[in-house]
């Protein structure tokens, strides 16, 4: 048996790739499980340079693989780039967090000294869609390889050159013979793939209808998940928002990729005293879209993926304009080769039309006038999806609350959704559970290990943080968790928590936020009173009286009174955000000087 592949823009086959067979199945699944059990023995330093070697190998052969893309599934040559080279972001900020987001947590108490570890939990199997086939296997792998993992790839099947590729990049890059590898089979063999004792664990990305039929065989194999699936992401207008760049992002996000992807927007909730104007500016952003040769580099709209997608969004279009909706652009098939659909605007969509009920994977918007912003939250949550959204408002802490009330994995104000290195990625409800990106992510294909030791131990081995010790003054500065010490009532309602002391047990505190760019430093100081503070993204290096520590994610300092010490953001490409909290409203404005400061906040007892 064989896949084709066909190229979406000409409806012309490619090329035909022979299905591996159950004995060539069975060697790519033991040579993976053979180098995964040798690559988690390596250290995470030497696992990160693989992925700074595949970010080098993505980039120099960009050219060659946005092609190969565009080929493939049709997306515009430009948008296929811009996949290539976010892949090797990817790599490139795992290797540099990874180190952080893995290190052992130390867990202190009167009874014991613990550990919590992440070991890595095996060989994956990733079930990946044809609509970034670059990037949603990288998206994945990158974390994956840094935990210390394996990976086998069962890509689409009509993207198998692009599931090559992939392989390819990781070989280029020196990984070890079978860490990685593509397997082509027919999809009803997935099941034995997925059951095969040398499969830890399985991550999809893919339509809901197929999530459900693999969270079944993996549940069945008593196996882990991370599952992303459907979506039919709310576009909120509220009457106060930019209506220009709101119709600007909206056309954006409907339409990037043709339209066929599960975070793109797909019903713009808008108020009606405002959405006769967002209608016309958002058709007249329609409007420009050129459609044409996805390999030309100013196309906007080339083909979509294959001949079934396009006939399914058109049923959706029609049954939509028969319950009632206004068709008004676009609406049917382009005449010319290839699997073409023009930009499509519906208005007046009802909760009861395809439009609203169903995914539309393609260049279909669904207009949906409300009347105030509690309608307008009501009908975003009517939906069995729940990936993301976006909120248009210029009241930002209205939106902030508002926020809180869509059932999402993600809300974005005043922008269009989109995954991010940097942030948890992942959906409630029927589209899907689990988490991607961040460092939630890279924990998913992870074994939390919790390594008990009784008190006996501990004190023979490893001397214990004492509170009294902090207490005191006795300590020159440390790094502390939350976990290691309870928290301080200082009276009058203040509550220190992470970890701020003072020895005159003063109940006035300071308490805020602040951004740093690529490798700033706050400068050697000190000052009059003690402070914490707590790394809420990113990862720090930290000065104290001389010493140098490093920080990652929730690792809080604690500083005495007059101990000079100084913080410098350890990444050269991405901001590193902290929490800090001085036992004074008097606090040191250096701080305040060096960094970009969100809120500030103080309590007084």
């Amino acid at each position: 048996m064989a896949m084709t592949s066909i190229n979406p823009t000409t409806g012309e086959d490619i090329a035909r790739f022979q299905f591996h067979s159950t004995e060539e199945i069975d060697k790519i699944l033991s040579s993976a499980a053979i180098a995964q059990s040798k690559w988690r023995k390596r250290p995470i330093k030497e696992r990160v340079e693989l992925l700074r070697v595949v970010g080098k190998v993505l980039l120099e052969n960009s050219d060659r693989y946005s092609r190969l893309i565009t080929k493939e599934m049709g997306k515009p040559l430009v948008e296929s780039a811009a996949e290539i080279k976010k892949c090797a972001w990817n790599c490139e900020f795992y290797a540099d967090q990874a180190p952080a987001f893995l290190a052992d947590e130390n867990v202190i108490s009167a009874a014991s000294e613990s550990a919590i570890v992440y070991d890595p939990i095996g060989v994956v199997l990733a079930i990946m869609p044809w609509n970034y086939p670059f990037w949603q296997f990288f998206r994945f792998a990158a974390p994956a390889f840094a935990a210390g993992n394996g990976a086998i790839l069962k890509h689409a099947s009509n993207v198998p050159e692009c599931a090559l590729a992939c392989e390819e990049v990781l070989r280029e890059a020196g990984a070890p013979d079978g860490l990685m590898r593509s397997i082509l089979i027919d999809t009803k063999d997935v099941a034995r793939i997925i059951a095969d004792d040398r499969i830890a664990a399985i991550t999809l990305t893919g339509s809901t209808e197929v999530g459900a039929i693999v969270a079944s065989q993996a549940g069945k194999a008593l196996k882990k998940q991370v599952l992303e699936l459907g979506g039919s992401d709310p576009f909120i207008v509220l009457a106060d928002a930019d209506l220009e760049e709101a119709a600007k992002a909206a056309v954006k996000s409907r339409f990037i990729n043709v339209g066929q992807s599960c975070v793109n927007a797909k019903r713009f909730i808008v108020e009606e005293s405002v959405a006769e104007d967002f209608v016309t500016l958002f058709c007249a952003g329609v409007a420009k879209l050129k459609i044409g040769d996805p390999l030309e580099k100013d196309t906007n709209i080339g083909p979509m993926a294959r001949a079934n997608l396009r006939e399914t969004l058109h049923s959706q279009v029609e049954r939509s304009v028969a319950a009632g909706a206004h068709l008004v652009a676009g609406g049917d098939f382009i005449e010319r080769s290839g699997f073409y659909y023009s930009p499509t605007v519906l208005d007046y969509v009802t909760p009861e039309m395809p439009a609203f009920v169903e995914e539309t994977f393609g260049p279909v918007a669904a207009i949906i006038r409300i009347k105030d912003e509690n309608e307008a939250i009501s009908l975003a949550n009517q939906t069995e999806f729940g990936l993301g959204a976006a909120l248009w408002t210029r009241d930002v802490e209205r939106a902030r609350v508002l926020a809180r009330c869509i059932e999402a994995g993600a809300v974005f104000i005043n922008g269009i959704v989109a995954s991010d290195p940097c942030l948890p990625f992942g959906g409630i409800k029927r589209s899907g559970y689990g988490r991607e990106l961040g460092y939630h992510g890279i924990r998913e294909f992870t074994n939390i290990k919790t390594i008990w030791i009784g008190p006996s131990k501990a004190a023979e081995h490893t001397p214990v943080v004492k509170e009294e010790m902090i207490m005191n003054n006795q300590m020159r500065g440390t790094i502390v968790r939350p976990s290691e010490v309870r928290p301080h009532e200082r009276g009058g309602g203040a509550r220190t928590f992470p970890l701020v002391t003072t020895r005159v047990g003063s109940t006035s505190l300071l308490n805020g936020i602040t951004e740093f760019e690529p490798s700033a430093a706050i400068p050697l100081h000190s000052h009059n009173c003690e402070e914490s503070v707590m790394v809420l993204e990113g990862e720090a290096i930290v000065e104290l009286d001389g010493v140098e520590h490093r920080m990652g994610v929730n690792d809080t300092t604690w500083v005495p009174a007059n101990i000079p010490h100084r913080f410098i953001n350890a990444s050269k490409s991405s901001r590193m955000r902290i929490f800090w909290t001085y036992a004074s409203v008097f606090a040191t404005r250096t701080i305040l000087a060096t960094g970009d400061t969100k809120s500030i906040d103080s309590e007084r007892g």
